[in-house]
């Protein structure tokens, strides 16, 4: 475990404990502990990985201080000033605490920011609420600072990890709560860290109060105030983080460093709330700022590659140093709930033979912006990442072996194939009939309008239903072989089928281009919004362009390495962009696609993927 703790482990007393089932048993005197090996704090070097655990709280003001809160819940809030106000920029840096301040004109946060991954709260992972305190500081957040647990990797029960640091960190050590903002498991699952406030329903965790300003953790001595603090769970001087873990870390700094204009790749100035002056990486390892080994070697050689995707999603910002101890502000009592901005998205789902009005809230085919992906595992359950909605699944209508998903280009429904033709449709989109009895379906394409789909069966046939129009089929054609994808032109007048020897056909308007060859076999197509063009995606995660469609890189080229087979491409409403999936669920983004958390490590099987637009 990094230092977020202000004094070190008794390393000798720790690993006295017994292994018994995956849990460490305390000894005598020393505690409850997690999973597996303990986390081990002791002076740097004193063994590998292990880290020193030699930091407190900031607390540069009287942190015993717990008034009790009213009987209506309400919270008293002190504001902490250390300076008179005074707008611009700081001047140069260095440790002194002398020189000109930093703003205390904080900007609110980008309301069209990246969007927020998925997070499981503290009450999914079932924090204890009793052991933490109710003071909590808040400051706008200029820095994210990256960890390691130095704990076992890849552990049975990541959440018994989550629950053991609120634990140490609370009990032992005497922190108000968690140290750290985040932790991520190797499965990609983001855990919600301190406590910073009550959420509405569906409303995106974002570790802040009300106006935006960042809850002060316990994860990097003298540089909590005005940071977030994210901790991978694992030892990452003797491991490397999954790919899972490193996706859902992207994306979480890119929603971040988004939401608070941060540029991910520029060193700034930082003012401690002792007043001392620092310049460092605006996304920096622990043992940047600290004397520490954190996060591991090989996370933080993985840093400069992670700042530049998080930069190529977020963007450039001009830099802001903030005067942290002028604008520090102090909560005491019951978590406050959210401001009367928040939005709570309406409950429920439809599903159905009729066209029915989605939780979406808006009719389906509305809105071409996306915002967000659905993958759906062969028995039928869904995984939805970024802002799109789970409207029901497969698995609850009976369906036992998904083989497809499907939507139009607009709105936040979608299909599902099975093996056996059936189709069942969720989120206010319309069932115009399916393919039950005709064979083994393959692949489900939807037309632009929404109102009607195409069914591919593996032994080449096409079933038209709706406002889908029939061009004949590679069964028709005689043409042989197994069908496997299919994509049809957005004037609903053609379509392109890839077939098992990796060869694309063409049939109605939809143009004769060819498909890609030593490269891989071809798994998925996607067609470019004019009709003229497609991209062809290979098991290999390359991305052939033909015809208009634009080449905006793939997997093949690109410095992340994934150990399943790439099955999927879907394409953003401009074609300028596109997002390679593969069989566990982890997703790459090229162009303008937005970058979503990956599913890698899940355990489930990629068989269909589906975006939602709003």
């Amino acid at each position: 475990m990094c230092d977020a703790c202000d004094r070190a482990f008794n390393r000798r007393s720790l690993l006295r404990g017994a292994v018994i089932g995956g849990t460490m048993l305390a000894a005598s005197g020393t505690g409850a502990f997690g999973p597996g090996r303990a986390f081990a704090g002791a002076a740097d070097g004193a063994g590998a990985g292990l880290e020193r655990a030699a930091m407190a709280e900031d607390k540069p003001f009287n942190s015993q201080l717990r008034p009790a809160a009213s009987a209506s819940g309400s919270t008293s809030q002190v504001q902490v000033a250390a300076a008179e106000p005074i707008s611009g920029s700081s001047g140069s840096g260095g440790s002194s605490g002398g020189g000109v301040r930093g703003t205390r004109q904080i900007a609110a946060p980008n309301e069209n920011s990246l969007p927020a991954p998925p997070i499981a709260s503290r009450a999914v992972w079932q924090a204890n609420e009793s052991i933490r305190l109710d003071n909590r500081a808040y400051a706008p957040v200029r820095k994210l600072i990256i960890h390691h647990t130095a704990s076992d990797n890849k552990p049975r029960n990541p959440a018994d990890v989550v629950r053991f640091v609120q634990r140490f960190h609370t009990s032992d050590l005497g922190f108000s709560d968690s140290g750290y903002n985040y932790l991520i498991d190797h499965n990609g699952a983001i855990y919600e860290g301190r406590a910073a406030r009550n959420y509405s329903s569906g409303e995106p965790i974002s570790n802040e109060d009300s106006s935006g300003w960042g809850v002060v953790g316990a994860h990097a001595k003298s540089n909590n105030a005005g940071s977030c603090g994210i901790c991978l769970i694992g030892n990452f001087d003797i491991g490397s983080p999954t790919d899972a873990a490193v996706a859902s870390l992207v994306w979480l700094l890119a929603y971040k460093a988004s939401r608070y204009r941060i540029d991910a790749t520029a060193d700034e100035e930082y003012i401690d709330v002792y007043g001392n002056h620092r310049v460092y990486p605006n996304i920096s390892g622990h043992r940047q700022v600290g004397l520490t080994a954190c996060p591991g070697k090989r996370l933080f050689a993985l840093l400069p590659t992670i700042r530049e995707e998080v930069q190529r999603r977020a963007g450039h910002w001009d830099p802001v140093t903030v005067d942290v101890p002028g604008v520090l502000r102090w909560e005491i009592g019951k978590l406050r709930s959210p401001s009367s901005a928040a939005v709570t998205p309406a409950a429920g789902s439809s599903s159905g033979s009729t066209p029915t009005t989605g939780t979406s809230g808006t009719a389906p085919g509305v809105g071409t912006k996306l915002i967000g992906v659905r993958v759906v595992s062969a028995p039928g359950l869904i995984y939805t990442a970024g802002k799109g909605r789970a409207h029901g699944s497969p698995a609850a209508n009976g369906s036992t072996n998904v083989v497809a998903l499907g939507n139009s280009g607009s709105g936040d429904g979608y299909w599902s194939l099975d093996q056996s033709g059936a189709v069942a449709a969720f989120g206010g989109v319309g069932h115009f009939g399916d393919a039950s009895g005709k064979g083994v379906a393959a692949d489900l394409t939807v037309t632009t309008s929404g109102s009607g789909y195409w069914v591919l069966m593996a032994d080449g046939g096409i079933y038209p239903f709706g406002d889908a129009r029939y061009a004949s089929s590679p069964k028709k054609a005689g043409l042989g072989g197994t069908a496997q994808r299919m994509a049809s032109r957005p004037q609903n007048d053609g379509y392109w089928v890839v077939m098992s020897d990796g060869s694309v056909r063409a049939f109605g308007s939809a143009p004769a281009l060819g498909g890609p060859t030593g490269v891989g076999t071809a798994v998925d197509i996607a067609a470019t919004p004019t009709g003229k063009g497609y991209w062809v995606l290979t098991d290999a995660g390359v991305v052939a362009p033909f015809g208009d469609a634009v080449d905006k890189g793939d997997l093949a080229r690109s410095k992340v390495r994934w150990r399943k087979k790439a099955t999927h491409l879907v394409r953003t409403s401009s074609g300028l962009g596109y997002l390679i999936v593969n069989s566990e669920g982890s997703m790459l983004a090229f162009g303008d696609a937005p970058l979503y958390a990956a599913f890698g490590g899940s355990g489930m099987t990629a068989t269909g993927v589906a975006p939602a637009f709003a």
